[in-house]
C-alpha cells in the first residue's frame, strides 16, 4: 500500500521508535516521525507484519511477530543511539 512503508530518519543520539496501531500502518505515525526528525532526533517508524498490505495478510500475523518487529527496531536504534524512546498508538473501539 503506497505510503504504508516503514521509514528511518537519522539524527542525533536520541532515538524514537514509532509503532502504529492495530488497524493502521507506518503512515499513521509518519507525520510525528517527520516532526521528531526535524528536531534532530533519530526516528524509525515500523510497519508491523500483516499491516499495510491486504486485510487477509492479518490472518497470518500474531502478537509474537509484532513483538519481534518492535524488538528488532528497538535493537537497531539502540546500536545507533544512547537513549531510545518507544512511542505507540493504539485504537480502542468504542
Amino acid at each position: 500500500m503506497p505510503g504504508a512503508e516503514p521509514f528511518f530518519y537519522p539524527g542525533n543520539d536520541v532515538g524514537c521508535l514509532l509503532i502504529h496501531g492495530f488497524t493502521a500502518s507506518a503512515q499513521e505515525v509518519h507525520g510525528l516521525g517527520r516532526y521528531l526528525a526535524s528536531q534532530g532526533l533519530t526516528v524509525r517508524g515500523l510497519l508491523l507484519p500483516g499491516h499495510g498490505t491486504h486485510p487477509d495478510d492479518m490472518l497470518n500475523a500474531d502478537w509474537r511477530m509484532w513483538y519481534a518487529a518492535v524488538r528488532i527496531g528497538y535493537e537497531d536504534l539502540r546500536r545507533r543511539c544512547d537513549q531510545v524512546f518507544a512511542m505507540g498508538l493504539s485504537e480502542r473501539p468504542l
